[in-house]
């Protein structure tokens, strides 16, 4: 069986990267960056904090 555990869209508006991330346990919660990779370390750390 299939469970979504998280969503996660990412955006680019004007020089900002923005990542929209949403799970069960916390919400919705927005992180922005100025780079891609910068946004999705953002990301990647929380999920951690998360799910370990």
């Amino acid at each position: 069986m299939q469970e979504l555990i998280c969503n996660i869209e990412f955006v680019k508006e004007d020089e900002d990267y923005i990542a929209k991330l949403r799970t069960e346990i916390g919400g919705l919660r927005e992180f922005s960056a100025m780079t891609f990779e910068e946004v999705l370390n953002e990301v990647m750390l929380e999920l951690e904090e998360e799910f370990l």
